[in-house]
């Protein structure tokens, strides 16, 4: 654990002194730094809140709904940290101290019915990454629901309780974080939860072949961007995008598609700087690797002065929401 917060801050475990350790102190709890973590000093610290959001950490449902019976207005207080979560975001496991991010417990989705029950916003924002964050953005790019199996649940039991499938903004951006992440069963979930499928590259990751077809032989450019506020995406790269997020959620048959339709392999997606083979490769799809290589391999025989072989760059560990 003290490992993983040091690595979170930035601190070498071998240079760790007084000063690192405080540094290291203040950005677990997302300041920038000691002199901020001591300009917040005198504001008050709800131990009741702490407890709250270390049983929802822990899955314990006997505890946090002893807490929540005694003080109600548990239920909508926000972290006196920086990030500002509220215990309904604490079931993310995602931007806030690394020690309650590391796993999301088997009884996460009763955690989570329990706090809407007791009327949590569903979709409250927060101010980790930037501000903006409601719990259904978090939750579909965090790896400890992923990791522990319960991401897809909770997406559809915090859509079901009220959370907008296509974000607040209604600008798909849910969906985006989910497939730019690399988190397949959370995207899947978030469609069937109605969140809309409505371009190229969402029926691409999402494994949509007709439609897919339908797109690329109408002519249908991806869109703008990467949700309201994400990366711009040039219209006439539309088979090189779908084909990446093919590639990154392992949808063979859509790519084998894309790939007869002449893609750059080069090109690269403006988020992580990740081609279609080094996001099959960061994900671990080696069937899909292998299809990309095959291809590659065809490309250089037969244009060897149109072609080169692609550099398969993977992406870059992927932030809590890539579609800021």
């Amino acid at each position: 654990m003290a490992e993983d917060v040091l690595r979170f801050a930035g601190v070498p475990a071998d240079r760790l002194d007084g000063d690192a350790a405080k540094l290291a102190i203040a950005r677990d709890h997302w300041y920038a730094d000691w002199a901020d973590a001591l300009a917040h000093g005198n504001e008050p610290v709800d131990t009741r809140f702490e407890a709250a959001a270390d049983a929802v950490h822990a899955g314990d449902l006997g505890t946090l709904r002893r807490l929540l019976d005694a003080h109600p207005a548990l239920i909508t207080a926000p972290s006196p940290f920086p990030h500002r979560q509220t215990l309904l975001h604490y079931v993310a496991a995602n931007g806030v101290e690394v020690e309650r991010q590391q796993r999301s417990p088997a009884n996460a989705v009763e955690v989570l019915r329990l706090l809407l029950a007791r009327g949590a916003d569903p979709d409250a924002t927060c101010a980790s990454y930037g501000g903006g964050m409601t719990t259904l953005c978090l939750l579909v790019s965090s790896a400890g629901p992923a990791a522990a199996g319960v991401d897809a649940a909770l997406v559809e039991e915090l859509c079901r309780g009220g959370a907008g499938p296509d974000g607040i903004d209604e600008d798909g951006r849910p969906l985006w974080t989910a497939i730019t992440s690399g988190h397949t069963a959370a995207a899947e979930a978030l469609a069937r939860s109605g969140a809309r499928v409505d371009n190229l590259c969402f029926a691409a990751a999402l494994g949509e072949l007709d439609q897919v077809r339908r797109y690329i032989e109408d002519g249908i450019t991806p869109p703008e961007r990467m949700g309201a506020r994400g990366p711009r995406l040039a219209p006439q790269r539309a088979v090189e995008y779908a084909l990446i997020w093919a590639a990154a959620h392992d949808r063979r048959a859509v790519a084998r598609f894309l790939l007869g339709k002449n893609p750059d392999l080069r090109f690269t997606e403006p988020l992580f700087g990740a081609t279609a083979l080094g996001a099959a490769r960061y994900h671990g799809n080696r069937e899909m690797a292998a299809l990309l290589e095959a291809h590659t391999g065809r490309l250089r025989f037969t244009h060897p002065a149109r072609n080169t072989v692609p550099r398969p760059r993977a992406p870059r560990p992927p932030p809590a929401d890539p579609s800021r």
